[in-house]
């Protein structure tokens, strides 16, 4: 019932968009799109020689978002977004223990509920007052440069958010605010304030040129510490810079550095303590003329790490990546923290409806610490196979990735993905001898 209502609330919104836009006599557009994808794993959750894993699924996400373009400068969006698995139930995995203190584990048939969501809803005010001024008001995507800290791909990340963007071209300021955790009590449920919000911030300063771009920013976490909320928080700033620039034709490059302070507390921390980290991610790329357009890729991305044997100061210098979303590799999918990621790309265009993309990966620790390095917010969550603590060597991967333009508004892509452990995750459960991670994964999508 409560998705029911959500889905007719989200229905309400967009047609109430769509009526205002009518009356207004502008333009209004529905839209949306539709992805499906099948996957299949192999040792995605173990990299136990002794037994293979694998599973395969389908997942579906589907979009339908109405734009409506109002008068002076006024713009609407409401998205309703339904995402989930193929099948009616799911199996899930219990785990209990008996009286001998063993741990068993039992499996059970459960309804399966798509999520559904308003994923935008936003209002747009432009030329307020006749000044370079826009503000945004509402759920809506936020992306900054290549999305090294905050990121749009694949619609994943979702923010409440008053953002203001002052145009003053070649100079753009871009400030926002965003709602993370609202912990207030609910009216009529008690006065009591159970615990403290939490909120990220931002200012972007980016400066554009015919060849080249310029960043600054301070991105931030206000997770005010309070005793009833619990201790595992993270409060963390970063201060970074970033730029493209493309030197001569067909060539370009990019760089990026933040360096994150703040604060952070755990489970076990009697108090808040210190952050000192930093990451960058460096790279360039050049197309050559000639027939099928080659290109070549090489870029390193890195995360500090901490060996975390300071009970008192476990992750003073763990990289926080916020709300990255990027691939570092389709298989491993690491988290951007306590790494090192070195990427060799080739890609070719034989038509102009298909393309090869050819992705090699080494990665390696920062610090030997006994750790998941999977990212449980990516795509698939990545290896969850902890590493050794004694290895920096984490292995390689290499992706073919084929895309295929069936019409302008249809695409199918079809990755085959292949992680190769390193000494990282030799442990003697394993033999010393950890398995191969494969992942496939065929996508189709529309767009409408």
């Amino acid at each position: 019932m409560k998705k029911l209502m959500a889905v007719l609330l989200a229905a309400a919104m967009i047609a109430s968009a769509s009526t205002a836009a009518l009356a207004a006599v502008q333009n209004v557009r529905l839209g949306g799109d539709i992805r499906t994808r099948a996957y299949y794993t192999k040792n995605l959750y173990s990299v136990d020689s002794q037994a293979d894993h694998d599973d395969f699924y389908f997942r579906q996400r589907t979009r339908v978002s109405a734009e409506a373009d109002l008068t002076d400068n006024v713009w609407a969006v409401a998205t309703v977004e339904a995402d989930g698995l193929w099948g009616r139930q799911r199996v899930v995995a219990e785990t209990s223990q008996n009286e001998e203190g063993e741990t068993i584990t039992t499996y059970k048939k459960v309804d399966n509920d798509w999520d559904v969501n308003v994923a935008e809803a936003y209002i747009q005010l432009s030329e307020i007052f006749y000044s370079p001024w826009t503000t945004k008001i509402g759920r809506q995507y936020l992306n900054y440069g290549r999305g090294f800290l905050i990121s749009s791909r694949e619609w994943e990340y979702k923010f409440d958010t008053w953002r203001n963007i002052l145009d003053f071209y070649p100079w753009t300021i871009d400030l926002f605010y965003s709602r993370l955790v609202e912990s207030d009590a609910i009216g009529g449920f008690g006065s009591d304030k159970p615990a403290d919000d939490e909120d990220l911030f931002g200012l972007n300063l980016n400066y554009q040129e015919d060849y080249w771009t310029m960043e600054g920013y301070v991105f931030g976490v206000r997770d005010a510490f309070h005793e009833d909320y619990g201790d595992d928080q993270s409060a963390p700033v970063a201060v970074g810079f970033r730029f493209d620039a493309s030197p001569v034709e067909a060539f370009d490059i990019w760089g990026e550095f933040a360096y994150q302070f703040g604060k952070y507390q755990q489970t076990g921390m009697a108090s808040d303590e210190s952050i000192r980290a930093f990451g960058f991610d460096a790279g360039a790329v050049y197309v050559f003329d000639v027939t099928w357009e080659p290109a070549i890729a090489l870029s390193y991305t890195y995360g500090s790490g901490d060996k975390g044997e300071d009970a008192e100061n476990p992750n003073k210098k763990m990289f926080d990546p916020m709300f990255n979303y990027n691939y570092y590799g389709y298989a491993y999918s690491p988290r951007l923290s306590n790494i090192g990621i070195l990427n060799a790309q080739l890609s070719v265009l034989p038509s102009d409806a298909w393309t090869l993309i050819l992705d090699f990966y080494y990665y390696s620790q920062d610090k030997e610490r006994a750790m998941v390095m999977g990212n449980p917010d990516m795509d698939n969550g990545g290896v969850s196979a902890p590493t050794n603590g004694d290895e920096k060597d984490l292995g390689m991967e290499l992706d073919v990735i084929l895309e295929y333009d069936y019409t302008e508004d249809v695409a199918a892509q079809l990755v085959a993905a292949w992680f190769k452990p390193g000494d990282a995750y030799n442990t003697p459960e394993n033999d010393s001898s950890p398995d191969d991670v494969v992942e496939l994964r065929a996508e189709l999508r529309i767009n409408f």
